[in-house]
């Protein structure tokens, strides 16, 4: 990239001037190494450009969600795939494995890490891949997000190895119902924030806030995580935060589960806002 842009600067002649940069998306090293004098002329200005990028991108094409469209079905074949291969003895390491394998087959360039966590693991919010094997009883928490033709999908599954006690079928059953509300609730012109007090509600009248750890939507599209962000992700991402939503965002719904140390629940879909409703794009089953 640098190399890219000392070529650039040379063929445009620029001596002097302003160049908008993401800020969310340099590095600080990558920044100062475009400030560096051998790599830029001395009177260009290097500014934030983040927001200006944000209101352009926020509001997806026809031709853009049918590009996530095709990374969300890639999301569902590796669902599946990890989890026909999650038994007892067998690695987290291992069902990773059978999702990217298939990630891969099925047209992804690449992906954002995969997540798989089991038993107490899966109380981690997003628990990276571990050489635990999977016991049976455990709930084990899968979580993929291919990259088809540079766009991406957001998918998470829980289910359990076995038969699930009362208590991880309730938690399961809590957490479904809350996500499903915020999804059902997807319109233009309503909010992140009213989509994340549908699931704080649900939570509530069960006695379960205690163990959620939002926020749990985000934006999806070049890359996995992305405007439109609620309060609690802007502020991690350096952006501000885009409560209203409008058609051609898309949206991952269930970013953050319920976290009750033994065991998590979580269930995760990404979404895209139509004319007057929503359309799920990742469909894989939701069953415990």
């Amino acid at each position: 990239m640098l190399h890219s842009l000392m070529h650039i600067w040379k063929e445009l002649g620029l001596e002097k001037g302003k160049v908008g940069v993401e800020n969310t998306f340099l590095k600080v090293s990558m920044l100062e190494m475009f400030k560096h004098p051998h790599a830029k002329p001395p009177k260009l200005e290097f500014v934030d450009a983040t927001s200006i990028m944000t209101d352009l991108r926020i509001i997806k094409s026809s031709e853009e969600i049918d590009l996530i469209r095709k990374a969300a079905k890639v999301a569902d074949i590796a669902m599946d795939a990890a989890i026909k291969a999650t038994k007892p003895g067998v690695t987290e390491t291992e069902i990773a494995a059978e999702a990217e394998y298939m990630m891969r087959k099925n047209g992804a360039e690449e992906f954002y890490r995969t997540y798989v966590a089991s038993g107490p693991r899966s109380s981690i919010a997003h628990g990276l891949v571990s050489h635990r094997k999977v016991q049976k009883g455990d709930l084990v928490m899968i979580d993929v997000h291919p990259t088809v033709n540079a766009y991406h999908a957001d998918l998470c599954r829980t289910i359990c190895v076995g038969k699930p006690s009362e208590k991880q079928r309730k938690a399961f059953e809590v957490y479904l119902r809350a996500q499903r509300a915020a999804v059902e609730a997807v319109s233009p012109g309503t909010t992140m924030t009213k989509l994340e007090n549908l699931m704080h509600e649900v939570f509530e009248k069960e006695g379960y806030e205690e163990y959620f750890v939002g926020p749990p939507i985000h934006g999806v599209g070049l890359e996995f995580e992305e405007p439109p962000l609620p309060a609690g992700h802007a502020f991690f991402h350096g952006e501000e935060p885009k409560d209203e939503l409008k058609s051609g965002m898309v949206l991952s719904i269930g970013n953050c589960g319920l976290y009750l140390g033994e065991f998590g629940v979580r269930v995760e879909d990404t979404i895209v806002v139509t004319e007057k409703s929503y359309e799920n794009l990742t469909n894989y089953r939701r069953t415990l």
